[in-house]
């Protein structure tokens, strides 16, 4: 192997060290066999020797890779079948969403790209290109139809919600998403939200119903509604189902500007946690309450903070 090609496969092999479960083919040619298997970036280099050299640019690649996920469940999310077709799945997603949507780079999509092709081996690299196009044109016209919409995920509250504007709203999302990313995309990834949604609109139109005073029909019947005895779990589930139809609402527009903030916020939060680790004069027991205290002052949400203590330190 040429010696200037032995860095970056350091750094690529060092990168591939997990295992992530596929839910859906990608049909490329014509459906998948059946008797195809996963199998992820790092075990196809590991069981087949011919496979290593996909993780390394070819001599003629494009070396310009800047961006390259920290955290290693993105970076080891990526799966294919054992004919090297794509594996589309909820790892391939948060990857997109990772360079799409938390990073500034005007060329991110175009550094996405080349990522792909540099982890994956064909078809499967060209499989989720076409993906990675079809997610951003999708972006933009799911924001444009939204607009359309006047909704505003930060606007709402457990006082205006509008169900039957978000019932349209989804009505004219649903076929957009459908024609646009196609049906393996679409279920692979937004199967368990458009569930955990649907279920969200029935109770929240079956609790207005019940203040309104009105009866069950024998064409709908009464959607079981969930009481807690406690006013604050009552109140805590609102907020849940207040959760769901916020994230449906969402623009990509938001979620960047959120997700490049998040990213700040977790530099910023690395830069103090090795300050913290590397205090010799702190036990295991004031390190982690600093870490703790840390987390709290930097990022608003629990999830931020869970999913900050999770990357670590």
């Amino acid at each position: 192997m040429p010696e200037k090609w032995l860095g970056p496969l350091c750094v690529i092999c060092a990168a591939v060290l997990g295992l992530s479960t596929g839910v859906l083919y990608f049909r490329h040619a014509g459906p998948m066999q059946a008797t195809a298997t996963p199998t992820s970036v790092a075990a196809d280099r590991e069981t087949n020797g011919a496979a290593a050299s996909v993780h390394a640019p070819a001599p003629d690649a494009d070396t310009s890779l800047r961006i390259w996920p920290g955290d290693s469940s993105l970076a080891n999310g990526l799966a294919m079948t054992d004919s090297h077709h794509l594996i589309v799945n909820d790892g391939l997603r948060d990857l997109m969403d990772y360079f799409l949507l938390e990073q500034t780079d005007e060329d991110r999509a175009d550094q996405l790209k080349l990522y792909l092709r540099t982890r994956l081996r064909p078809p499967a690299s060209e499989e989720a290109v076409q993906i990675v196009e079809h997610y951003v044109a999708y972006m933009k016209a799911h924001d444009d139809l939204l607009a359309a919409q006047n909704l505003n995920a930060q606007s709402l509250n457990a006082t205006n919600v509008d169900i039957n504007r978000i019932v349209t709203w989804r009505q004219q999302r649903d076929p957009l998403r459908q024609r646009m990313l196609g049906d393996e995309v679409v279920q692979a990834w937004y199967q368990n939200d458009d569930s955990q949604l649907a279920q969200a609109i029935d109770e929240y139109r079956q609790r207005a119903a019940d203040q309104e005073g009105g009866a069950a029909s024998a064409q709908q019947p009464r959607y079981p509604v969930p009481h807690w005895q406690n006013s604050r779990e009552e109140e805590q589930h609102i907020q849940y189902l207040l959760g769901l139809l916020q994230k449906a609402v969402t623009s990509y527009s938001e979620r960047s500007h959120e997700g490049r903030h998040w990213a700040e916020r977790y530099s910023s939060y690395q830069n103090d946690a090795q300050k913290i680790i590397r205090d010799a004069a702190l036990d295991v027991s004031q390190r982690n309450a600093q870490l703790q205290a840390l987390r709290v002052k930097l990022f608003p949400t629990q999830a931020e903070r869970q999913r900050a203590h999770e990357l670590g330190p």
